[in-house]
């Protein structure tokens, strides 16, 4: 049960990370100095965790994922 709770807080603070980094992406500082943090490069690390804190879900509710387990086998062969 732990693990679910777990991958859950982690997708949920990946995804307020990327709503975050979109909000801040195109805007310019107060001060009007450019942004010292790379926000694209943020988004699209929380954009991968959420990823993979999905795919870890499913194989925590007893799915396989992977290539072997793919509709058209490994690699389509």
């Amino acid at each position: 049960m732990t693990t679910w709770i777990i991958t859950i807080l982690i997708i949920v603070a990946a995804g307020a990370g990327i709503f975050l980094s979109s909000r801040k992406l195109g805007g310019v500082r107060k001060d009007g100095r450019p942004n010292q943090m790379p926000w694209g490069l943020i988004m699209v690390g929380c954009t991968l965790v959420v990823f993979l804190g999905m795919v870890h879900a499913i194989n925590l509710a007893g799915f396989e994922t992977g290539p072997e387990h793919g509709l058209l086998g490994r690699f389509g062969r």
